[in-house]
């Protein structure tokens, strides 16, 4: 087939395997390869009438990628570079930081190593902070009892600053974004604009017990960091972390679920650049080449810079989003409403240590869409032209400010003033320009205010479990105080009856025979008639009369339902009767 050979010139010893994406048979081949974690990089080159894939290109395959047209006749205008694992493959993006012109820093940064399993961060608990916080002045104590032998005068080398395995401060890439998930990077070059940001993507499959994932305080899901970078010559670089750096062989079935979820974007972008794909739903077409069969009515885009659609589209992974909070039945919704209905059945104050965690994870949430608009409004502003001012002199601070009035009006005329409008980085096209001032009203509208609204709902709830467990114990101390009250008069009522008894029983030789069982009822029923109508009064003046009460139990809220349902259907059988 001619899908097999090279569709564009090359060096002698270097050949770019370009196929042509829109056939059927390669379309189908390659996409296949995103569920395999072998395949290191894909290439895609692109323009409105052809397009070109390759994968597993090295170094010198991508240096003579990235050659200039003339350089490289054929060329398509649009280039699509992805890199799966860079730890894997640091040549080839040094080649690619060679090409345009990367800072060492953000050459460093995308070339480190993921951090090992010994190293992963578990989420901060309050009592892993306490250990920290000991072992830390444990430490202090120990360098403090080494440097009181030493001489204080003594030249302070540079051997002597603690490292990462004595207990310094690792400052590592990954170890930073496995911590900070909202943490984010907006970079601009000659060249280049470049963003950095954590996705997290929702691969919760329900395995997780309930009291598992109350304990965590981070969103359950996999946090996976991404470069994204937009070259001034059309091409857009996306290098994502590798989501099993340990994985040996083939993937069991639960980390192809969770790869086919991490790549579903990426995949839906990359389905778009070929003739051959079978669009399913019109809400994921993308406009990225004009003139297919999904895109027919589509105006020739030649003049706008596909590039920057395909940096957008890459960036605004929506459907994550839609899974994570925007869709109705979100799972913090769902938790937020349990826990509703579990304290109307039984407040516990268990519920409130519940509430913080989902809190904790609901606030990281929020902190990861907020960096999403930071990074937006970091590019748009980029956008807007930049009025550089450059006066030829001194400083007015330092010499123009020491001279008088008439100096200073000369000075300000020799000053010569030279104003451009300039903007920062690779300019974005109109159209990617106002898809992302609309992604950022989405984030604000959809999600960003779901999450603020279920934060307001989860300290409402705290508040609403607080209340319950003081009316639980306000119900209880009412009817021990109910039952203490009961008692009091029946010692009240019976005391006086008692003393009477009394009475009557004295052996006291003088009232032998005086008093008949007669006299004895008569008595009785005399003062417990007072015992009553003294109860009565002093219950209306000191209003401890009872009544009804607050409350009422499980049992007799069940029987006066029961009681209820039964008269009314009494009550109808009799008007069918009449």
């Amino acid at each position: 087939m001619s899908s097999n050979k090279p569709s564009t010139p090359s060096l002698p010893n270097v050949v770019l395997p370009f196929r042509d994406f829109d056939q059927e048979s390669v379309f189908t081949a390659f996409e296949s390869h995103f569920l395999d974690l072998g395949i290191r990089n894909f290439v895609i080159e692109f323009d409105n009438t052809a397009a070109h894939a390759a994968v597993d290109l090295d170094e010198e395959q991508i240096r003579e990628l990235l050659k200039a047209e003339p350089e490289r006749p054929g060329a398509l205008g649009t280039k699509w570079i992805n890199i799966w694992a860079p730890e894997r493959q640091k040549p080839l993006v040094k080649a690619i930081a060679a090409q345009y012109e990367f800072t060492p820093r953000l050459l460093g940064l995308m070339c480190a190593d993921p951090l090992k399993p010994a190293l992963v961060v578990v989420p901060d608990t309050p009592r892993s902070r306490v250990h920290d916080f000991l072992h830390h002045q444990k430490e202090m104590e120990r360098t403090s009892m080494q440097s009181q032998g030493s001489d204080p005068e003594s030249p302070v080398h540079m051997t002597s600053i603690p490292t990462v395995k004595d207990g310094g401060l690792d400052l590592s890439h990954y170890k930073i974004i496995n911590e900070v998930w909202h943490y984010s990077s907006v970079d601009w070059g000659h060249r280049y604009l470049c963003v950095g940001y954590n996705s997290l993507f929702n691969t919760h499959t329900g395995e997780a017990t309930q009291a598992e994932d109350a304990e965590r305080n981070h969103p359950q899901g996999k946090r996976l960091w991404t470069w994204l970078l937009l070259c001034d010559d059309g091409t857009v670089i996306s290098i994502h972390e590798n989501p099993f750096p340990d994985h040996q062989g083939p993937l069991d079935p639960s980390h192809v679920e969770e790869l086919k979820i991490i790549r579903r974007n990426t995949l839906n972008v990359f389905r778009q650049l070929s003739k051959a794909n079978e669009v399913q739903s019109p809400i994921m077409t993308l406009p990225l080449r004009a003139g297919l069969k999904y895109t027919a009515t589509m105006q020739d885009n030649s003049h706008e810079n596909p590039a920057s659609l395909l940096f957008y589209y890459i960036f605004d992974d929506w459907y994550t989003s839609y899974s994570l909070v925007a869709r109705r039945e979100h799972r913090y919704g769902q938790q937020l409403e349990d826990l509703r209905k579990s304290m109307f059945h039984k407040a516990e104050l268990d519920s409130i240590d519940r509430l913080h965690h989902i809190g904790r994870q609901l606030s990281t949430l929020k902190r990861i869409y907020q960096s999403y608009t930071v990074i937006i409004e970091s590019i748009l502003i980029a956008q807007k032209p930049v009025q550089l001012t450059a006066e030829v002199g001194v400083s007015a601070s330092q010499e123009v400010g020491a001279l008088n009035t008439e100096q200073q009006d000369t000075k300000m005329v020799q000053s010569v003033a030279t104003t451009s409008d300039v903007s920062l980085g690779v300019a974005l096209a109109s159209s990617a320009i106002v898809r992302f001032g609309r992604l950022k009203d989405r984030i604000n509208l959809y999600a960003l205010s779901e999450i603020q609204e279920c934060l307001d709902e989860k300290e409402s709830l705290v508040f609403l479990n607080f209340n319950l467990v003081a009316l639980k114990e306000s119900q209880a101390v009412e009817r021990l105080t109910r039952i203490t009250i009961l008692l009091a008069k029946v010692t009240i009522l019976f005391l006086p009856v008692s003393l009477m008894t009394s009475y009557f029983s004295v052996s006291i030789s003088d009232l032998q025979g005086i008093y008949t069982a007669k006299t004895y009822w008569t008595a009785f029923a005399i003062i417990m008639a007072l015992s009553f109508i003294f109860l009565a009064v002093f219950g209306k003046l000191s209003g401890t009369v009872e009544g009804r009460p607050i409350y009422r139990s499980l049992s007799q809220t069940g029987f006066d339902n029961l009681s209820g349902l039964f008269k009314r259907a009494r009550q109808k059988k009799r008007r069918s009767w009449g």
